[in-house]
This record gives structure tokens, C-alpha cells and sequence, in this order.
């Protein structure tokens, strides 16, 4: 199975999750601190999980990359929780989808080893383009000038720019183990980063305090078992990709928002007020216009 779609395939499964995020994140868990910390200890323990399935650990500066490769990644689902939480979710995913793959291309291009080959070619460089204005696309307002304030932008800059890290990190990781031990290593380096949220007193109060229903547990692995897959699905993309490929399967979360866009549809049929999102009139026409670009670019892509 190609790359190509193992990423849309990922993205599909992310959009779900995404809508889990926003939920927890407006209602039950609204402090992005306590929400990724859960997600961390989750992972943490999905990783133990990977052992019996053989995992060969590398030498220590590899081992090192890797751990510190969960760290950031921690981080990196931090302030996209925090984006979430103070944001329509179809503007504010797509805004660092935007974003994200700049930053991924500039780490490729000025970092990776002259060996990997060049970034891209003329068809994949136009590609490039059309699913980055796409999401840019999704996530404009009507007042511009408002969105493009760096108070509202600061935390999906950050987000962007270590989400780009994880990405450029994990594929250095890959390239010297194999897959289990590349993601074994991500994991458990997401658990330290969980324990790093205890160290504050802050922080471990909001997390102990945490008020926990019993739909909540059930509800929240079944987005994040979603979300598990969707992330094992882009990990193992990147995996197989060629080096000068994972900016374009950046690129490509424009396909996780055409899926996120149709869920947020459905949903709204039923609750309009549920993810409080606009789906009408211009608003509307603009969004679909934004999926023609990012289909134009997956077509590209694709061919």
C-alpha cells in the first residue's frame, strides 16, 4: 500500500478524533494541560503494549532523538489543544495544516542529508501549493485582519512549528530503526513528558482535580483509540516515504479537513449549536472552494 493513502487514510481518522477534541475540550476537559496529559499517559501505556512485538533499541544518540522526539510532540498536542480551545475547530486545524508543512519543507530542505535527493519536482511543488492555500483557505474569516493578529495566531504558529519538529525528528528516527522501535521510542518519550506535567504544583492540582464522570473514560478512548489509529496510519506514511515526501503528507492533512468538514455537516444537521461553527452562505462557499484546491492537489499528487 502506497503512502499516498495511507495518509488519506490517517486523515480520516484524525477528522473523527478531532471532533472528540473539540468536544472534551468545550465541555468535560477544558484545560488543554489535563487533556494532554491524558493523552500522554495513554500512550505511554499503548507503547508497552508494542514490547513483545520485538523492539531493538538503538544507540544512545539515536535513543536520545527519539525520546526527545516524544517530548516535543507532547508539547507540540499542547498548544493545539490550546488553539482548540479558543477557536472554531475547522479554522484553527486547518490554520496550522497551513502552516505546517512550510515549516516541515524548510527543515527538509535546510537539514536533511544532501543524500535524501531534492524536495520536490515542478508537478509536486504546484501540488504543494494548492493544498497549502486550501487549508489557508479553510480557515480565513471574514475579518482578516483580525485573524492574521499574531494574538490569535501565536499558539498555532508554535503548534505548527513543533508539530514540523516531530515530523523531521520522527523521520530521522525511521531511518535508523525500525518502525515499532521508532514509534516504542515516541511514546515513551510522550510518558516523560506526562511526568514533566507533575512537576508543577499548578499543573498537578488541575490534573488531580480533574472532575471525571463515567462517560467520560469510555467516551475519551474511543477518541483516542480513533486518534491512535489515524496517528499510527501517518507514522508508518512517513515510515515509507522518501525523506523529500513528508512535507507533501503534511500538506495532505487538507484532506483530513474535506473529511472534518463533512463530519462537522453532519453534526450540525442535528445540533447546530454543538461545535458552533458556520456552515452557510459564504462562509459555506468558501469552504468548498477550498476543497476543489485541495482536490486539485491530492489529484496531483496522485498522479
Amino acid at each position: 500500500m502506497s503512502w499516498l493513502i495511507i495518509t488519506v487514510l490517517a486523515y480520516f481518522f484524525l477528522a473523527a478524533a478531532s471532533l472528540f477534541d473539540r468536544y472534551f475540550l468545550a465541555g468535560p476537559i477544558p484545560n488543554p494541560k489535563v487533556y494532554t496529559f491524558n493523552i500522554a499517559v495513554l500512550g505511554f501505556f499503548v507503547c508497552l503494549f508494542i514490547i513483545p512485538f520485538g523492539i531493538n533499541l538503538p544507540i544512545i544518540s539515536l535513543l536520545i532523538l527519539g525520546l526527545g522526539t516524544g517530548l516535543v510532540r507532547v508539547l507540540a498536542i499542547l498548544f493545539l489543544a490550546k488553539s482548540i480551545a479558543k477557536g472554531e475547530i475547522s479554522r484553527v486545524v486547518p490554520a496550522i495544516g497551513g502552516l505546517l508543512p512550510i515549516f516541515t519543507f524548510l527543515l527538509f530542505y535546510f537539514f536533511q542529508p544532501k543524500s535524501q535527493g531534492e524536495i520536490f519536482d515542478f508537478s509536486q511543488i504546484a501540488a504543494f501549493i494548492l493544498l497549502i492555500l486550501g487549508s489557508v483557505l479553510f480557515s480565513l474569516k471574514k475579518n482578516y485582519a483580525d485573524f492574521f493578529n499574531f494574538k490569535n495566531l501565536k499558539y498555532i504558529i508554535i503548534a505548527s512549528f513543533l508539530w514540523a519538529l516531530t515530523f523531521f525528528f520522527s523521520k530521522t528516527v525511521f531511518l535508523k530503526t525500525n518502525f515499532l522501535s521508532g514509534i516504542f521510542l515516541i511514546l515513551f518519550g510522550g510518558g516523560l513528558g506526562a511526568i514533566g506535567f507533575l512537576l508543577f504544583p499548578q499543573s498537578r492540582k488541575d490534573i488531580f482535580c480533574q472532575k471525571v464522570t463515567h462517560k467520560i473514560p469510555l467516551l475519551f478512548l474511543f477518541g483516542q483509540t480513533l486518534a491512535g489509529l489515524g496517528v499510527a496510519f501517518q507514522y508508518y506514511a512517513v515510515f515509507i516515504a522518501k525523506s523529500s515526501q513528508v512535507p507533501l503528507i503534511n500538506a495532505l492533512e487538507g484532506t483530513r479537513y474535506v473529511f472534518l468538514l463533512f463530519f462537522v455537516f453532519l453534526l450540525s444537521l442535528w445540533k447546530p449549536y454543538l461545535l458552533k461553527e458556520e456552515m452557510k452562505g459564504a462562509v459555506l462557499f468558501q469552504k468548498i472552494l477550498a476543497i476543489l484546491l485541495i482536490g486539485a492537489g491530492l489529484a496531483l499528487v496522485a498522479l
